[in-house]
């Protein structure tokens, strides 16, 4: 006898399980963008999203929310990485993904903001090596982006640092929401608390056992892509914790630390602080939410020592994030052998390449559908 509670319906199979035009597992920044963008060129298209959680389950909603362009230091390590091409190619992508972000949604709905960003110095060494490459690095952005002196030296708090004039913050739940509003309004289909084991390049199987039909597939999982789809996209995990109101607050802005690898922002009169993978690497390359007590002891440390606190200070909330990240942090955007479509591992710049990831996957799928 069938187990009835998990066969599907006439009315299931008929209108839920048909065959979708597009389907994109992952209702993060890029699979929700890849599905405004797709409807916007196909409006009559049959489009759905299945999430995994009641939220978006890996980075997107639980990033600290930097809409950055990247730190010197951090530059200056990726050139030595992937090379000062690559690197540079980038910079542009994320330049231009945050301005089509904000050409996309208003600044009301994603709660952005023109901060400008700073990175502080505590080593010496680090500091000269970075402020005597800030004139070369200023001559390649303009002639990336035209953009006119990014960079420049300045102190902060008793601190050398470099800022960077054209970075902001932004509220990641907000700008998911207003995403999901406009997906709605397009007529897009979200499957929350929908967890996909297995894809096709004709569907995808559900944990529960249903087999949704499609003509495409879009993986968009980002961290939790790899058992998906056979690309080199590996999890990374993040810890971001936020404190309680503090009566006093001197930092005001987005700060950069160590290659980019600390990070912090003011919530008002609280402080955001996160990073610090890179000293439990191998520990952090997991796709289990949780805290590595070595980071969060790490990051206390820091805000006590050289962010300087006011005594008393408590932690209110920490929380992990699931990034997805490849060799060279280049995010992978392609039809793999399988026929199934891939547009993940964006390697911790998923708010600032999100959108642009999402406009090239959907050109892609585009000149697929032409060739075929």
């Amino acid at each position: 006898m069938n187990n009835a509670y998990n066969s599907q319906s006439f009315w299931e199979r008929e209108e839920l399980s048909a065959d979708w035009d597009l389907l994109i597992v992952g209702a993060g920044i890029v699979g929700s963008s890849i599905a405004l963008f797709y409807k916007e060129k196909n409006p009559e298209a049959e489009v759905a999203i299945l999430e995994r959680g009641f939220h978006p389950y890996g980075a997107s909603t639980r990033n600290a929310g930097f809409s950055c362009i990247g730190s010197m230091s951090e530059h200056l390590a990726d050139f030595g990485l992937a090379g000062k091409n690559t690197v540079l190619n980038r910079i542009e992508r994320r330049w231009n993904g945050l301005q089509l972000l904000r050409a996309t949604l208003t600044d009301e709905e994603s709660g952005y903001e023109h901060t400008g960003g700073i990175e502080i110095f505590t080593r010496n060494d680090l500091f000269e090596r970075c402020a005597g490459s800030i004139g070369e690095m200023n001559r390649l952005v303009y002639e990336k982006t035209g953009l006119k002196d990014v960079y420049s030296v300045t102190e902060y708090r008793g601190y050398k640092a470099i800022t960077n004039r054209v970075e902001g913050a932004l509220n990641s739940g907000r700008m998911m929401k207003s995403i999901h509003r406009r997906l709605s309004k397009a007529g897009v289909t979200i499957f929350w608390n929908s967890e996909v084991i297995k894809t096709s390049e004709h569907g995808v199987q559900l944990k529960d056992g249903y087999y949704i039909k499609a003509k495409n597939v879009v993986v968009a999982a980002n961290g939790f892509t790899k058992s998906l789809a056979d690309v080199p996209v590996k999890p990374a995990r993040g810890l971001i914790f936020i404190t309680k109101p503090l009566k006093k607050l001197g930092w005001k802005g987005t700060f950069n630390y160590n290659e980019g690898y600390v990070y912090f922002r003011n919530i008002g009169n609280r402080l955001l602080m996160g990073g610090a993978r890179d000293i439990a690497r191998d520990e952090e390359t997991t796709h289990h939410f949780g805290v590595n007590p070595k980071i969060h002891d790490y990051l206390v440390q820091f805000t006590n020592e050289v962010v300087r606190l006011e005594a008393g200070w408590e932690i209110e909330m920490e929380w992990s994030g699931i990034m997805g990240m490849t060799p060279n942090k280049e995010p992978v955007i392609e039809k793999t052998d399988s026929g199934v479509f891939v547009a993940a591992g964006l390697s911790g710049m998923g708010v600032a390449i999100g959108m642009q990831v999402a406009k090239d996957m959907v050109q892609i799928l585009e000149n697929s559908t032409e060739g075929a």
